[in-house]
């Protein structure tokens, strides 16, 4: 099951928010304390991998100020919360409480050590790599502030894993896509993506085509979301079965504000990572069953 916070950290851009309610509170409680992971490429292993989450902890002087004593945040949280609910548990027997106050997820005693929080994560191939966000948060959200690595160095040395399913215009787009994203620009990244989209999906018509799967003329004929229908095993199943990502492909840039382009940016951008890993694949197995068919009639010349 996703987190709506560890997504937002891994998918938002600089100075982005994300909204804390009643509703999402558990979540947050649970990346808090460090028992959240996340799938990311890691720039030292040169891989994707999973990233374990590390508790944040709180700490104070006691009241003789001698002794500096401890405690996980996410736990002064959830003792918060939980005298919030027993403060708005209805009295038995007719009796009523005081109004409701407004819903808080931190009091006066944790909003310091909650208002600047570094989320940290560990490689669990090698704890010695490390992937952080910064955030600053108030009683009604959280802003992204910080990022190391950045998502630049994060994703770009991803897309050479593509490189020879990828052309290199595609590649320079997806890259100037990705810095605009970072920076918060939703328009001008989503159009970077939307093209490398629509080359994608035209580069896996002309495959079928020549495959002798589709017709040409048919196919031109169809809408860009019955083509993408049309395309399977060309493209991903998620890609071609699903209809909000081709509901989302189908939508016109003017039809999109500023916000809907930030939101579809990563549905778009794992889209394409998600074709492209397809398409690898399936020229590594190509690969290996030339260099396999080489070797055995190597050997069936010489054993003849």
């Amino acid at each position: 099951m996703s987190n709506i916070f560890a997504d937002f950290l891994l998918n938002a851009g600089l100075y982005d928010s994300q909204e804390i309610t009643k509703e999402n509170i558990d979540q947050l409680i649970e990346l808090v304390d460090g028992k959240v992971k996340i799938d990311c490429y890691c720039k030292e292993c040169q891989e994707k991998r999973v990233y374990k989450g590390i508790p944040i902890r709180r700490f104070w002087l006691d009241e003789d100020h001698d002794t500096i004593d401890g405690q996980s945040l996410a736990e002064g949280i959830k003792s918060y919360q939980m005298i919030c609910d027993l403060d708005h548990t209805p009295i038995p027997s007719g009796g009523s409480r005081p109004e409701e106050n407004e819903w808080e997820w931190i009091n006066w005693q944790i909003e310091e050590d909650a208002r600047l929080m570094t989320f940290k994560f560990v490689c669990s191939m090698d704890d010695t790599h490390h992937l952080d966000f910064v955030v600053i948060a108030d009683q009604k959200s959280m802003k992204k502030i910080g990022q190391y690595p950045s998502v630049a160095d994060l994703e770009f040395p991803e897309l050479k894993l593509y490189k020879k399913v990828l052309s290199a215009e595609d590649m320079k787009e997806m890259k100037k896509a990705i810095g605009l994203n970072a920076q918060g620009i939703g328009v001008g990244s989503y159009v970077y993506l939307r093209r490398i989209v629509e080359r994608l999906i035209y580069k896996a018509q002309e495959k079928a085509i020549n495959d002798g799967t589709v017709n040409q003329k048919e196919m031109e004929r169809l809408r860009v979301v019955d083509r993408i229908k049309e395309l399977k095993g060309y493209l991903p199943d998620m890609f071609t079965n699903n209809s909000t990502i081709y509901g989302i492909v189908s939508k016109g840039i003017h039809e999109l504000s500023e916000e809907e382009c930030l939101q579809y940016f990563p549905i778009l951008r794992d889209s394409i990572f998600m074709i492209l890993e397809k398409w690898e694949e399936e020229r590594k197995r190509i690969e290996t069953e030339k260099r396999l068919a080489a070797s055995l009639s190597k050997i069936s010349s010489e054993i003849k």
